[in-house]
């Protein structure tokens, strides 16, 4: 690919106007006082996450909309891989609530290796994941089951009120005395429900 010569003077015009300002401040002087005063910008990064092109020449950038997420289930696989998911949570929780709209997403969430991470970023994903059986399957089973129902019973008051079963299987998880001891209605609901 050829790269236009007017692009590349730009380019390195930018380039020196950037290390010359940073290098050496400007300075105006007044004209009725005559003090000098420091009028050089700072440069402030901006962190932004897509790019798209004008016409104009210009680069405008803007964010990753949430809607995008919550309507698209390949994108929401996605995000539910990554593996440092936790800390885009940690930035904005809503992003959970858009993954857990579709069920495949929701399940690789209640798979997730920073499960107790993404808990304490959104206090209801519990009852996001209990939404759908596979993720609540997938959830009774995580290492961090405890951390997550304890910040949010409700969800699984409501899953075992759908299939008692989860009942069965969550009283034989290896956290299940601690998730008693924090939360004694979990006992309750649990030998209400069973056959």
């Amino acid at each position: 690919m050829v790269i236009p010569s007017f692009r590349i003077f730009s380019l390195s015009c930018l380039v020196a106007l950037i290390a010359v300002a940073t290098i050496s401040p400007v300075s105006a002087q007044d004209a009725t006082t005559g003090t000098t005063t420091n009028t050089s910008t700072v440069l402030k990064p901006s962190l932004k996450t897509e790019a798209s092109s004008s016409s104009a020449g210009t680069i405008t950038l803007s964010p990753v909309r949430i809607e995008k997420i919550r309507k698209s289930k390949r994108v929401a696989t996605q995000m539910a891989k990554y593996e440092w998911l936790d800390k885009v949570a940690a930035a904005d929780p809503s992003i959970l609530a858009a993954i857990c709209e579709h069920p495949g997403p929701a399940k690789l969430i209640a798979k997730h290796r920073h499960l107790n991470k993404l808990a304490e970023a959104d206090h209801y994903l519990c009852r996001r994941l209990t939404r759908f059986p596979g993720a609540t399957k997938a959830l009774i089973h995580a290492t961090y089951c405890d951390y997550v129902v304890a910040l949010d019973p409700e969800g699984i008051y409501f899953a075992i009120a759908r299939d008692p079963h989860v009942g069965t299987v969550l009283s034989s998880h290896t956290m299940f005395d601690e998730m008693v001891m924090t939360n004694p209605d979990l006992a309750r609901v649990i030998a209400q429900h069973m056959r």
